[in-house]
């Protein structure tokens, strides 16, 4: 059984939508969902200089979350799962054989449900992980995103990203391309967002109020401590952290931290044990799937956000100069970044002369 505090499925649904190929091949993923492909992506500095990475293939899907998440609905209750809407889970109760929770609808209506195992996919919203002493984010970006059409907008199939200290303090902000002109525009920092947003509009020449005018904010975690696994309790997705810390995209992870829990839970449902002992392997799978692009891309993030905004012009320059975009090319992946990152501080050292590289490294 599902409860999900929304009335419907893919009510509020915010999030830049954009997934890589092997998300889709993984997790053979509803393309009906999908708006359109991206190609290139484009890091624009503070001053406007380029790096350009494109791909003869797609590198991502862009989709429209609200009926992805539809999609999956479907998907659960075709295959006989329940799902009650409106319920949100205010609390839970722990028994020496089973977990109680107790919700509560939009109509103060409260109920008592009784599970064998619990399992937590509440988004950045941490209220019951706190309770039960489970993954809190060291840090939470805030993030502001709306939808906007381009008069003279095309099928482009690039997708921009905007980085600097005057863009978006330790992070970026972004420019997606959902076809027919559309385009997601959005911006993630540590810091108030608004300033930031509307810098970003008035860069890319929006000047004035557009109509029906929709913009969504939200919080999204950064690199969580603490267990995701308690007796009879697992958190997954970002309720535990699971997003990635470079770019914040929580699709994918969020489906391989629900994929390893799935199989730790049947384990327990085949051995009748809900206990800390035997879910606990599931810290054991993420760590070892995802952990240290975590951790790596949130000590990367960090220290890219102290950079100035001439530092980055220059590392810019550099990148340019250099090539190293197309020496990186085996390396750039669009979910898995570690190994580029690793590579990339490494090559820039080399330029700055305080590293030396040994036999097979790139640089």
């Amino acid at each position: 059984m599902i409860c999900d505090a929304q009335a419907r499925a893919g009510e509020r649904a915010i999030c830049s939508g954009v997934i890589g190929e092997e998300a889709f091949r993984r997790f053979d993923l509803p393309w009906r969902a999908v708006q359109t492909s991206v190609n290139c992506i484009q890091a624009v500095s503070p001053e406007g200089r380029m790096l350009v990475h494109r791909s003869d293939t797609p590198l991502a899907r862009v989709v429209d979350k609200a009926e992805f998440i539809r999609a999956l609905a479907e998907r659960a209750l075709a295959k006989g799962v329940e799902i009650r809407f409106d319920q949100l889970v205010e609390s839970l109760e722990h028994g020496k054989h089973s977990v109680t929770l107790h919700t509560r609808s939009s109509y103060e209506a409260s109920d008592r449900l009784k599970a064998h195992v619990v399992l937590i996919a509440t988004g950045v919203n941490g209220f019951l992980t706190r309770a039960l002493g489970l993954a809190r984010p060291r840090q939470v970006l805030q993030a502001m995103q709306t939808e906007l059409t381009f008069p003279n907008g095309d099928g482009s199939d690039i997708a921009r990203v905007y980085v600097g200290r005057s863009v978006a303090p330790e992070a970026f902000a972004w420019e997606i391309p959902l076809g027919n002109g559309r385009k997601r525009i959005g911006v993630m920092t540590s810091r108030d967002p608004e300033p930031y947003f509307a810098n970003l509009l008035r860069r890319i020449g929006v000047t004035t109020k557009p109509p029906s005018w929709r913009v969504d904010k939200k919080g999204i975690a950064q690199a969580s401590v603490g267990p995701c696994t308690a007796d009879r309790v697992v958190a997954v997705g970002e309720a535990a952290g699971h997003v990635k810390t470079t770019t914040g995209g929580g699709i994918y992870y969020g489906l391989l931290s629900a994929a390893f829990a799935a199989e730790v839970l049947l384990n327990a449902f085949r051995k009748g044990d809900f206990s800390l002992h035997v879910l606990g392997e599931f810290e054991r799978y993420w760590r070892t799937s995802f952990g240290a692009e975590l951790l790596i891309g949130y000590s990367a993030r960090r220290l890219a956000g102290c950079l100035s905004d001439s530092q980055i012009e220059r590392i810019f320059d550099a990148l340019s100069t250099s090539n190293l975009l197309v020496r990186l090319n085996g390396r750039l992946k669009f979910d898995w970044h570690h190994k580029a990152l690793l590579a990339a501080m490494r090559s820039l050292l080399v330029m700055r002369g305080e590293y030396t590289p040994r036999s097979g490294t790139i640089h």
